[in-house]
C-alpha cells in the first residue's frame, strides 16, 4: 500500500471517530429501528436529492410541495435530529472534499465558459 493510501485510510479512521459521524450513525440507527420513520424520511431524501440535481426554475416552489408533503417528518423529533446531524456530517466531508480538490491543483479551468 502506498503513503497516500494509508494516509487515506487514516483520515477515514478519524473521520469515523468524529462527534458528527458517530452521531449521524447513532440517529442513522435509532431510525432504522423504526422502519415506517426509516421508509418515510428515505424517500424523502431521494427525492430532495432528485430535485436538487434537475435544471429548472422552480425550485423553491417544488422544495415547498416537498417540504409540505413530508411535514409529519418535521413534527418527528427523531427526524429532525437525524436530518441535522446528516447535514453537519455533509459540510464537514463537502469541506475535506474542497479542501482535498484545492491541494490536489487539478486543472478544471476548461469546464468554465
Amino acid at each position: 500500500m502506498s503513503e497516500v493510501e494509508e494516509l487515506m485510510g487514516e483520515l477515514i479512521r478519524r473521520l469515523q471517530m468524529s462527534k458528527e459521524y458517530n452521531q449521524y450513525k447513532n440517529l442513522l440507527g435509532r431510525m432504522k429501528a423504526q422502519p415506517e420513520l426509516y421508509r418515510r424520511v428515505s424517500e424523502f431524501r431521494k427525492r430532495s436529492v432528485a430535485m436538487q440535481m434537475e435544471e429548472g426554475n422552480n425550485a423553491i416552489s417544488a422544495n415547498n410541495s416537498l417540504r409540505n408533503e413530508f411535514l409529519d417528518l418535521q413534527n418527528n423529533g427523531l427526524a429532525n435530529d437525524f436530518f441535522v446531524a446528516e447535514r453537519q456530517y455533509c459540510r464537514m466531508v463537502r469541506e475535506l472534499q474542497e479542501c482535498f480538490l484545492e491541494g490536489a491543483q487539478i486543472e478544471t479551468d476548461f469546464l468554465e465558459g
